[in-house]
């Protein structure tokens, strides 16, 4: 069966795909915080922090799962390459990923817990790694609706058989472990049933593409493990000076930041492809606005979230997690900032790979993170929590300078790229 050409177009599939982006996204963030929640009240602030490292480890290596292929695939819109190609990079990219996970947590996690659960919770990333290539193709064949029902899905099964094992049984391995086949089989009964009918599902293990298209995201993963090395850095260097239980502490302040990022991504994601055919179609103009509006969601979920920090912050973070955080107010402000720039970051970052100037978004982010290792070991054996949301402040500051200068700079030049066959 040939792949098939996005053929949905429109003000209502539009609608769909906004509707169901959106409760993927919402569900994906509503998860770590409640998965937080629940192992911060059933276990303790200090699990919550081993939950929380372990939570950064999977991040950082999905990097190396997904290898930012998402973008260059999403922004396919000419099928330079077929699925197959992306399904075979995918399995080689989360087989890396894999060993990943467990050299860190065997060799280089600083802490008390056992590398073991650290590196079991960490891979339960995995399954957002193989999700997110059958997601990319939705997208790409206009029915990122589709993607984000099964997202939804998967989301809710894997969510409610770590909450309800963990408040049954208590103990983090059992409920990790039964989440780890229960993700499996809803990854598989998610996705399979509504890819199968709009392309094949069978990877094409055809070198020169594969290596093509890893070659050519080289840059943008580089980029990514960058960028997770940002918002990471502060959990390293807590985990090699501080506590478990000041890890989870950190853990609870840096939850409105993700609902900055979360609600830039509300508006940005489904825009993208679209502002990859704008630039393809040399509609400069569009393609300026698209960045122009995400930038502008941005701001104005930074003010929304920072008006209610500042207000209830601190009595909501208690409510939710049980741990009272008033003390740290001033830390929480730092990262409600941080997070602001973290999203317009991503922006420009979605911004740069459209235009296919995956270098220049590989040195801003080069930039930033030794930045972020310079600072963050001085700053957290200095001031503690507080140097640790400064380290990633200034970090993001850094990186949002290096990538917008470009933009400002830039001349279109590219021309369309060939396709896989030609």
């Amino acid at each position: 069966m040939p792949e098939q050409a996005p053929t949905r177009d429109g003000a209502g599939q539009l609608r769909r795909d906004y509707v169901w982006n959106t409760a993927a996204s919402l569900l994906t963030s509503l998860s770590t915080v409640l998965m937080l929640a629940v192992v911060t009240r059933a276990a303790g602030v200090a699990a919550g922090g081993v939950y929380s490292l372990a939570l950064a480890v999977g991040q950082q290596f999905q990097t190396l799962g997904m290898f930012e292929v998402r973008t260059f695939h999403i922004t396919d819109v000419r099928r330079q390459f077929s699925f197959g190609t992306y399904l075979a990079a995918r399995v080689l990219t989360v087989t890396l990923m894999i060993g990943g996970i467990l050299g860190y947590a065997s060799f280089a996690h600083q802490s008390a817990s056992p590398w073991w659960l650290v590196a079991l919770i960490a891979l339960l990333r995995v399954f957002d790694a193989v999700e997110d290539v059958y997601y990319n193709e939705l997208q790409r064949s206009g029915r990122l609706d589709l993607g984000g029902r099964a997202s939804c899905i998967r989301t809710v099964v894997t969510t409610a058989t770590f909450c309800l094992v963990l408040l049954i049984d208590g103990d983090l391995l059992t409920a990790t472990l039964a989440t780890l086949l229960t993700s499996t089989a809803a990854l598989l009964g998610a996705y399979l049933p509504v890819c199968r009918p709009l392309f094949p599902l069978s990877p094409r293990w055809s070198p020169a593409p594969v290596l093509h298209v890893l070659r050519a995201c080289l840059p943008l993963f580089l980029s990514s493990f960058l960028a997770m090395y940002l918002s990471n850095a502060p959990r390293y260097a807590i985990d090699s000076i501080l506590s478990s239980h000041e890890q989870g502490i950190f853990a609870i302040l840096y939850m409105p930041a993700v609902a900055i990022n979360l609600l830039s991504l509300f508006i940005y994601r489904p825009m993208v492809t679209r502002m990859a055919t704008q630039w393809t179609a040399g509609d400069v103009s569009g393609f300026r606005q698209a960045v122009l509006k995400g930038l502008a969601g941005t701001a104005g979920a930074l003010v929304v979230v920072a008006a209610v920090s500042a207000w209830a912050g601190p009595w909501v973070l208690q409510l939710v997690f049980g741990e009272d955080v008033s003390a740290y107010l001033v830390e929480l402000m730092v990262l409600v900032c941080a997070g602001g720039l973290n999203a317009a970051g991503v922006i420009l970052f979605y911004a740069l790979t459209t235009v296919r100037r995956q270098v220049l978004v590989l040195v801003g982010y080069a930039v930033a993170g030794i930045t972020a290792f310079l600072l963050c070991p001085v700053l957290v054996g200095q001031h503690g929590l507080l140097g640790a949301a400064l380290a990633y402040l200034v970090s993001l500051a850094t990186l949002v300078s290096a990538l917008l200068l470009p933009l400002v700079l830039h001349r279109p030049l590219s021309r369309p790229a060939r396709t896989e066959g030609s």
